[in-house]
């Protein structure tokens, strides 16, 4: 927008330059548009002055007189005049001075400070063509840092590193630009009292990201005098001691991501970097997730990955691109521990680039000194060949190995070997710690299931063995209790086949189902889901109360794992028919012993059941017709049951899992006095809202905001706020919901 109406009002003339102005006023006054976008805008008008100056001759003293206007009412830096009539000089074919160089550094640095985007600078700086004078540029950027508070010093020496890695500035140009800094300290002494010491911070932070060298320090007091550059190492060397801004964040970085290899807990990591509030130094994390990747298994590498993407939400692009950037400019030095490092990051590069952390043209991006030769030109060819192959996302996707980066046969193999040399050698504390470094706690329940399996196909002492393994991994917390609700829930589901060769097996895996109940590691439901499971192996009928009874189990298990599709699939396996209405029933049943939160997990579950087509909406009536036909029943043990029954009819009610008749026939099937009581509970909720339709209204509102000020990270704290993740349904149906009444560009937002 900002280019556009700069170049309009250009070609049109004086008139049309004022409206410009007002146009751009008035977008900032009204915050329509923030002081990067501005600040980008004018950067690219600046940058193609050349192509304008065809068209319209008198274009760069158009731009410089705009960019005045601009700056008088402090919409922009005052370098963008500088930065016009340079590059109206470079256009005419006028040689580069120091002076003019040196001027453009003011306007790289400024323009940083507000954009922080490295590669505009980096561009910026290559357009130039300044050559051996860059050094001029580099003093000058850090002589604006001398004005400026601390953190826009420390961004600015960051920037110079970012220049130095991205190869806009050689090495050699760096120090030489910092040497003339250092050369001009009595000048800037006059008005920067405090110059040696911020100067001293300057050199402290470039020699702690190597790009001066380690002997820099020790020419200081040759290139200052003897008393200025004495002062400054002194700086220097306590800052070098203390730990510099960049240095405590590091050794902060690299604690969290050693705690997070060793207990990935995905979430909980990004907030803790978040924490720091460093977002300046992102591409130090990403660096430190790379390298101390090089030294760690597939399945850590697949975490690393996955951790990338996740802080996304917390570092902005540039510091993903300068972060693996520096990573590849040290490719040499980490082949020295990693011959492989080709492939590994090669790898990294492409998942990143499936998983939007890099652009798709990175590669294109990265300085040509880098890519072109050595390992650097093997790494982007081997990117280039992962990402040109048929079918390439899933491959990438896969790239560590398919589920935890390696494939599901071999991670069986792994588990089978595991849990047969235990019940051999019976060392309980060798067979946690192979648990633990096959670093996959989702696959836990491959675990469960194969320990169970083999300790009943031995005999009671395995079966005991096996108890003694599953508490262990719980008490250790190398197992979550959903791993092992699921993995029992596996060992049942899988019965009838285990009864081919072990023709007792239904009365072994009850008793151990019975023991791991007694030590409060899995529901007793369990005990009754065996008993059922071995009655249809047999051919028996099921009835009401074996349905009913796997009802318990299926709310049981759910509290535990959250899994609407392990649900639908294990009622799916029952084939229960017409006696799914005896299912629901109990469930909602269990769900009157439960607090309020478990209350409505449960009916969302009966709502997520219809809505997978595992119940039927007629089935899902039944069973609540039956429940409130037993509430006198239920009163006995549940003293509250009229205000919970009533609760559950609202909630299913909202769902449209009950028609709207409903309500009135209450009266019917539980008796004028109780069904009455219950329709004004239900009354009563749904003009007060539910939890659901509180959290509907709270997330209308959300969205609608969204809508209208698209701020995806503020959005997404915004309804993580909510604490309600068992209705994040309800989330994703109202984003497309309302985007159906949108346009293209809001329906990319919503996407």
């Amino acid at each position: 927008v900002v280019k556009r109406a700069v170049y309009c009002a250009i070609e049109r003339g004086e008139k049309e330059m004022r409206m410009a102005l007002a146009l751009l006023k008035e977008l900032q006054k009204t915050q329509v548009m923030d002081h990067v976008q501005l600040t980008k805008g004018m950067g690219r008008a600046v940058a193609g002055l050349s192509d304008l100056c065809l068209d319209v001759p008198n274009a760069a003293e158009r731009l410089r007189m705009l960019a005045d206007w601009l700056a008088f009412e402090n919409l922009v830096s005052p370098s963008f005049e500088q930065a016009v009539q340079r590059k109206a000089a470079q256009g005419r074919g006028a040689p580069l001075t120091p002076e003019a160089v040196s001027m453009h550094g003011t306007h790289v640095a400024e323009e940083y400070l507000v954009c922080e985007s490295g590669r505009d600078a980096a561009q910026s700086i290559e357009d130039l063509r300044a050559g051996e004078l860059c050094a001029d540029l580099v003093c000058r950027v850090l002589a604006v840092s001398l004005e400026k508070p601390q953190r826009e010093r420390d961004m600015l020496c960051s920037l110079v590193s970012s220049l130095v890695q991205r190869g806009a500035v050689e090495c050699s140009q760096a120090e030489a630009g910092v040497d003339m800094l250092v050369k001009q300290i009595d000048d800037l002494l006059i008005d920067v009292p405090k110059a040696v010491e911020y100067v001293g911070g300057i050199v402290a932070h470039l020699l702690e990201d190597h790009v001066l060298p380690e002997g820099f320090l020790s020419s200081l007091p040759l290139v200052a005098g003897e008393e200025r550059g004495g002062k400054i190492a002194e700086v220097v060397g306590g800052q070098l001691k203390l730990p510099l801004a960049i240095t405590a964040f590091k050794a902060q970085v690299k604690v969290i991501l050693e705690d997070f290899f060793a207990n990935p807990e995905y979430k909980e990591t990004a907030e803790q970097l978040e924490a720091l509030k460093e977002s300046r130094f992102g591409h130090e994390v990403v660096k430190r997730v790379l390298v101390m990747s090089l030294e760690k298994k597939d399945a850590e590498r697949e975490m690393a990955s996955v951790l990338l993407s996740g802080l996304t939400r917390v570092y902005g692009s540039e510091q993903f691109f300068e972060g693996f950037i520096r990573t590849l400019r040290g490719i040499d030095d980490l082949a020295l521990d990693t011959p492989n490092v080709c492939h590994v990051l090669a790898n990294f590069v492409a998942r990143a680039i499936a998983d939007d952390v890099l652009p798709p043209v990175f590669i294109s991006l990265v300085p040509k000194r880098i890519v072109e030769s050595g390992r650097g030109k093997e790494v982007s060819a081997l990117v280039h060949g992962l990402l040109d192959q048929h079918g390439s996302s899933a491959r990438i996707m896969n790239v560590w190995g398919v589920g935890s980066r390696r494939s599901v046969s071999e991670l069986k193999e792994s588990v089978s070997a595991l849990v047969e040399e235990y019940y051999v050698e019976g060392e309980l504390e060798e067979a946690v710690r192979c648990v633990r470094e096959l670093g996959v706690p989702h696959f836990g329940h491959e675990v469960v299931k194969r320990a169970v399996y083999c300790a009943i196909e031995r005999g009671e002492k395995e079966m005991r063995m096996a108890l003694a393994l599953l508490k262990e991994l719980q008490k250790t917390q190398v197992m979550d209790h959903v791993q092992l609700t699921k993995g029992m829930g596996r060992a049942v589901a899988g019965l009838s086949d285990l009864c081919l060769d072990v023709p007792n097996a239904a009365e072994r895996l009850r008793m151990l189902a019975d023991w791991l109940a007694f030590e409060n590691l899995v529901s007793p439901s369990f005990e009754q889901a065996v008993q059922r499971k071995a009655a249809q192996g047999r051919g028996a009928p099921l009835t009401p109360e074996a349905v009913s009874m796997h009802g318990t189990h299926v709310a049981e298990e759910y509290l535990v794992c959250e899994s609407g599709r392990d649900a639908a699939q294990s009622i799916e396996d029952l084939r229960a028919g017409e006696l799914c209405a005896d299912l629901v029933c109990r469930v909602l049943a269990v769900s009157l012993e439960k607090p309020q939160r478990e209350r409505d997990m449960l009916c969302s579950l009966v709502s997520s059941l219809v809505q997978r087509g595992a119940v039927e909406c007629s089935q899902a009536e039944a069973g609540v017709d039956m429940l409130v036909k037993q509430i006198d029943d239920l009163l006995i043990d549940v003293p509250k049951a009229v205000e919970y029954v009533g609760g559950i009819v609202a909630h299913l009610l909202e769902d449209h899992v009950l028609p709207e008749g409903f309500l009135s026939s209450l009266p019917l099937v539980a008796g004028e006095e109780r069904g009455g009581k219950i329709a004004e509970v239900v009354g009563g909720q749904l003009k007060l809202p539910l939890a659901i339709t509180a959290f509907k209204a709270q997330v209308k509102v959300i969205l609608e905001d969204f809508f209208a000020n698209p701020e995806y990270k503020e959005t997404a704290e915004q309804l993580e706020a909510l604490k309600e993740s068992r209705f994040g349904h309800e989330v994703v149906k109202r984003v497309l919901v309302m985007s159906l009444e949108k346009k293209d560009a809001e329906r990319e937002m919503a996407s």
